[in-house]
């Protein structure tokens, strides 16, 4: 939809324009030229002249064809100035760097003078075609009858006339809501708590994107009975954008029966609020707030402290800062509906009162659409009104491959909800909005990455404020997550999604601009479009760039790899001579991820590169014509395993901001890289003794942030050189590792000691610090500035192999610490006072949460320590693990009240007494010494134990001092069978999971557990029974591995019989056994069955799967002489079958194999 692009880009757009004219560098680079006609003038006043019409032209495009033409041959225009300006940037910048080797300023401004170029000329001529364009332009302008705003010229942005919603009431029509009972329960019960510790009326504040139900959970909650007999009063307001104090006030007033009509004065509507809620029990429900003024707010609720203490505000609004401003003491943000809600919705309003059973072939298209609306109410029930009245097969495969958004906004309410929030958006963060688009659905979005993005297009310009582009683009970001249009991964906190209804807007307002390319080849790309990405998944080779050739306007080319494994697409030289020859504009290029060994020379004719990505690749070499990309501000080079070195020129990259080789095969850094005096970024530093590469060119990169590792720390001989790096003034840092590498062949090890005492000592950071790792010092202690007071931020520490160092630092002192881990330090003895901080009144480790010690070989003792005035260390820790301290006999401290997991592994003198007043929920042993079963823990969720002894001498009391055990996992037990005749008339009804691995015992006790629905049993090779026979009927989950014995006797079992079993996995070479599963072996309720391995097997036995019904996949791996599958046929009920690495099978059943045809109707099949 070409016609909202005006609004994504054009008002943004324009102020970076601005801002390049008023630069000194365009400035003067036009004046040295002596360019008489007053060029830049021109273009200035042309510019101008447009942007006063521009809210106009994007208000009137709905109506008019020739206004939206007018829009985007103004857009297509306004990317030719903004590359136009580009280049003569990028050239003064060129010229500027050339002058400076010139010996006075006389012969500078020679240079800028007399030297004829022919870019002048191509320069002066392509402002002039500018020119006639923009003239062109404002001439239709007036034929078009385009209206001067008021406010033009003085205002960055465009203030949009939005459509209207109508304003929400509190009446909900409840049998047409699905899925929100739990949402309006867990809301009613804050609303009815008295457990609320506010000065102020408490506030709760439901925060979700635009549709997706937020006024009608709010209806729900305010028409409850419960909340009715609560409060004394009620009163439902809808706010919507136009916050006026006096406004709202009035409508609480009148929603209360108590507004004098014609009273406009605020003062006295205030007091008249005052006397309706003074001692009164009153709910306030604010719906669609967007005020983001906190004294509007302030002013507003002034009233409200009058009410009684039980009194209750209910906020709905799109964005977490409104819920901020408001002081909410809870936010519950709104999740999409869950799929069978999702259908029942659309059932409601698709089919209206006709049964969906009688149209099987719509239920299965409606179903399709739904997923497409992501949970989404409001577009379930826009699309379902639509094929309601388009009740046909034709009409609904056509929504169905159709875009949705591209439906008039006319057809129903979809479009303009999503829109009002991206209506709602600053111009410059639409522009960041609309560049989304090139990103596929569901992509995972890295802020860091999505910032550096910005930054290459220009996206983060034009912004007047005294701030650098990475911390605008965190702002921008933050807002966009704030307003819903990105959501945090459940995976990953530092992950970000976007709703795929929200990635279809994207896609629909940037137009023609942003092309991505998916599930086929596009042939005719148009030629205004100036982004392109495309997936490796989808394309097969690289011939597809040779359709993007004559897209000259081209600015970004990325390539997504949508799936792990499989291979990349292969990038030639040839291809690459070609596209760097006629695609000269590039800003950002991304070949992450594909087949590439070689960058060919002719990138440097991407002067405009700012963002090159080269991840994942081959590449064994860069050219050191790279280093003529005086723009680039972005080199990412993770995982180049076979990339040796960076080009020596690398610091002529004056502008580089971010260089990422993590991973890679860089083991030397090119020299005078402190240079790079804007670099933000730098992953990793490696030291030699050379000058230009040590450790002395740190020295003036005091921008850097996020994490750098300095390694080859041996090379630094002379500590001066490492104060000389600065690392106390590199205040944006969060993470540092200090790395001594190979200290092969030293001659004498008591001087390299001392000195790496005295580096270390020179390399104090900076108080900001975060988190630390030291790798493979060799100091006999460490510096002061370990302790509390100069690091006092830091949360997370790694020590890591040491040979001398005898004792450590302070660390109790340090009062954020969260997460210690020290390990290979093979001088410590012991672990004394100095190690909490004995000469401090502080409460030692007061927020540590994780502690681990790890091959400590001489440790032999762990002392006590009584914190100062009845204080306790320790009292937040989580986690202790202990791993391979042979010598250590005791160690653990007696108190830990917070402790919830702990791990003791090949701690073989160690006498295991556990902490008194501890929540242990997770317990780890591991072939330890004595352990002093009486203390056993009776909190354990969760027990691994490993070991002939250990499981002698404590598994019984474990099971008999914790009832509520959920997960037991039982390794390498060599005794005779274990009778635990004590647990018998013991229930273990909460253990649902149970690993046995390593069992050289005959017979096992499962009739002890009779809830389980988890059983996983592996190389128990003279395992041969369970005690009593068979399986738990409660079990759901069963997977069997290198038990010849046991599986021998598989028709013991009574799985047939186990109604609860729905998946079942099998690894055993079955001797004597050629066929599989036997006839009525396998229960009829099965869903999933693996034969993994099963070296032996030569058939499947259609008998044994002719009762399984529920059967949906069938996975069969690495069964080299397995022939064929069922000979009449598998299961209908079957939607996955999956080979792999069966070689007689794939030669069988693969598309064009003789057996093809009796599998090729399931619906999902993978043979490799």
């Amino acid at each position: 939809m070409a016609e909202l692009v005006g609004g994504a880009f054009l008002s943004a757009s324009f102020q970076v324009i601005f801002d390049r004219l008023a630069s000194s560098d365009i400035k003067d680079f036009f004046l040295g030229r002596k360019l008489k006609d007053g060029l830049l003038k021109k273009l200035e006043i042309a510019l101008n002249s447009i942007n006063q019409v521009l809210e106009d032209a994007e208000e009137r495009q709905y109506k008019s064809p020739n206004v939206m033409k007018w829009l985007d041959e103004l857009k297509e225009t306004m990317y030719e100035a903004e590359l136009l300006l580009d280049e003569v940037a990028t050239e003064a910048s060129r010229q500027k760097l050339e002058a400076e080797f010139q010996s006075s300023m006389s012969k500078v401004q020679g240079f800028f003078t007399t030297i004829v170029n022919p870019f002048d000329k191509e320069i002066a001529s392509r402002v002039k075609e500018v020119l006639e364009k923009l003239k062109f332009l404002a001439e239709q302008k007036d034929m078009l009858g385009l209206k001067k705003e008021s406010f033009a010229g003085n205002e960055v942005g465009v203030r949009w006339k939005l459509p209207n919603r109508l304003p929400s009431t509190s009446l909900v029509d409840e049998s047409s809501i699905y899925g929100r009972n739990s949402d309006r329960e867990e809301i009613i019960k804050t609303l009815l708590s008295e457990n609320v510790s506010c000065s102020r009326v408490p506030i709760i504040s439901i925060v979700g994107m635009g549709g997706i139900g937020k006024t009608t959970l709010a209806q729900l909650v305010y028409n409850d009975q419960r909340i009715h007999d609560q409060f004394d009063l009620k009163a439902w307001v809808y706010v919507s954008q136009d916050f006026d104090v006096v406004a709202v006030t009035k409508a609480i007033l009148k929603a209360l029966q108590s507004l004098v009509e014609e009273e406009k004065d605020l003062n006295l509507l205030q007091l008249q609020l005052k006397r309706r809620l003074i001692g009164k029990n009153f709910l306030l429900v604010l719906d669609d707030v967007w005020n983001e003024n906190y004294s509007s707010w302030e002013v507003l609720q002034i009233p409200f402290i009058y009410g009684s203490s039980g009194s209750r505000i209910l906020v709905t609004t799109r964005t977490k800062k409104v819920a901020s401003i408001v002081k909410s003491s809870q936010l519950f943000h709104l999740k999409p509906l869950e799929k069978e809600d999702c259908w029942k919705l659309f059932v409601k309003h698709a089919f209206l009162d006709k049964d969906p059973s009688r149209y099987p072939y719509l239920v299965s298209v409606g179903s399709k659409i739904i997923e497409k609306c992501g949970g989404l109410p409001l577009a379930i029930k826009a699309l379902g009104n639509i094929l309601q009245a388009k009740f046909s097969q034709h009409e609904w495969v056509k929504i169905l491959e159709s875009d949705i958004w591209k439906l008039s906004e006319n057809d129903g309410n979809i479009n303009p909800a999503l829109r009002l929030s991206y209506h709602n958006l600053p111009s410059y963060l639409k522009r960041c909005f609309a560049y989304c688009s090139l990103f596929p659905k569901g992509y995972e979005f890295d802020r860091d990455q999505l910032i550096q993005l910005w930054m290459a297009e220009g996206l983060l310009n034009g912004c007047r404020i005294n701030k650098s582009e990475e911390e605008l683009g965190c702002e921008f970001f933050d807002d966009l997550v704030a307003r819903s249009f990105f959501q945090q991964s459940r995976r990953r906190s530092s992950i970000f999604v976007m709703h795929d209804l929200l990635n279809d807007l994207a896609k629909s307002v940037s137009g023609e601009f942003c092309l991505r390319i998916e599930g086929h080849l596009v042939q005719d790309i148009p030629k205004r479009t100036c982004h392109i990405s495309y997936s490796h998944k989808l394309i097969p080779d690289d011939k597809f760039l040779e359709h993007i050739y004559d897209c000259n306007r081209l600015r970004c080319l990325i390539a997504f790899k949508l799936e792990p494994g499989g291979a990349g697409l292969m990038i030639t030289n040839n291809v690459q001579r070609v596209l760097f020859s006629r695609i000269k504009y590039l800003r950002v290029l991304s070949f992450s991820n594909c087949l590439l060994a070689e960058l060919v020379d002719d990138i440097s004719n991407l002067k405009l590169l700012r963002y090159l990505d080269l991840s994942f690749t081959q590449i064994k070499r860069l050219p050191d014509s790279i280093c003529m990309l005086r723009n680039l501000q972005t080199l990412k080079l993770l995982w180049c395993y076979r990339l040796a070195e960076l080009p020596s020129d690398l610091h002529k990259l004056v502008n580089m901001r971010h260089l990422d080789v993590r991973m890679s095969g860089i083991k030397k850094m090119p020299k005078q890289l402190g240079r790079l005096k804007y670099l933000r970024t730098l992953t990793c530093f490696f030291i030699e003794k050379l000058s230009g590469f040590d450790i002395k060119e740190l020295g003036n990169l005091n921008l850097l942030q996020g994490t750098l590792s300095i390694l080859k720390l041996e090379n630094v001989i002379d500590p001066a050189d490492a104060i000389k790096a600065n690392l106390k003034d590199k205040r944006h840092l969060e993470e540092l590792v200090f790395n001594w590498g190979d200290k092969f062949g030293r001659c004498n090890e008591n001087d390299d000691s001392i000195i790496e005492r005295c580096v270390l000592e020179a390399l104090q950071p900076n108080r900001n610090l975060k988190r630390l790792t030291v790798l493979r010092y060799d100091g006999t202690s460490f510096p002061g500035w370990f302790g509390g007071c100069h690091l006092p931020n830091l949360v997370s520490i790694k020590l890591i192999e040491s040979k001398f160092c005898f004792f450590l630092p302070p660390f109790g002192q340090l009062p954020f610490l969260k997460e210690l881990s020290i390990s290979c330090f093979y001088g410590i003895e012991v672990i004394g006072p100095e190690f909490y901080g004995n000469d401090s009144s502080n409460i030692p480790f007061r927020s540590l949460e994780i502690l681990s010690f790890e091959e400590m070989n001489a440790w032999k003792e762990w002392c006590s320590f009584e914190a100062p005035n009845g204080g306790e260390s320790l009292s937040c820790l989580k986690e202790l693990s202990i791993r391979r301290c042979p010598w250590l006999k005791r160690a653990l401290p007696q108190h830990l009240p917070s402790l919830q997991k702990l791990v003791i592994c090949e701690c073989q003198n160690f006498e295991v007494s556990f902490p008194k007043a501890a929540s242990i929920h997770e317990l780890e042993l591991h072939k330890c010494g004595n352990i002093l079963a009486k203390d056993m823990p009776s909190s354990l969720k969760k027990v691994t134990i490993r070991g002939t002894c250990v499981i002698e001498s404590c598994v019984e009391q474990i099971l008999l001092n914790n009832a509520f055990l959920e997960e037991l996992k039982i390794h390498d037990f060599h005794g005779p069978n274990l009778k635990w005749s004590s647990l018998d008339l013991h229930s273990h009804d909460y253990l649902g999971t149970l690993t046995i691995t390593g069992w050289y015992s005959s017979s096992f006790a499962l009739n002890l557990f009779t809830n389980l629905h988890s059983l996983y049993i592996y190389n128990c090779p003279q395992l041969e029974s369970f005690t009593k026979g068979s399986l738990p009927s409660s079990l759901g989950n069963l997977e069997i591995e290198g038990c010849p014995k046991l599986v021998a006797s598989r028709e013991e079992w009574g799985l047939f019989n186990l109604y609860s079993l729905k998946e079942f996995r099998i690894s055993d070479d079955f001797e004597n056994v050629e066929s599989f599963p036997e006839e009525r072996l396998l229960p009829p309720t099965l869903r999933d069955l693996y034969l993994i391995g099963c070296s032996k097997l030569t058939t499947t036995n259609y008998m044994g799967f002719l009762h399984l019904k529920c059967l949906k996949s069938f996975h069969i791996f690495g069964c080299p002489r397995l022939q064929c599958l069922p000979e009449q046929a598998l299961p209908n009920s079957l939607s996955v079958l999956w080979i792999s690495n069966c070689p007689l099978l794939k030669q069988r059943y693969q598309k064009d194999g003789e057996h093809w045809h009796k599998i090729c109707h399931i619906p999902s099949v993978m043979i490799y």
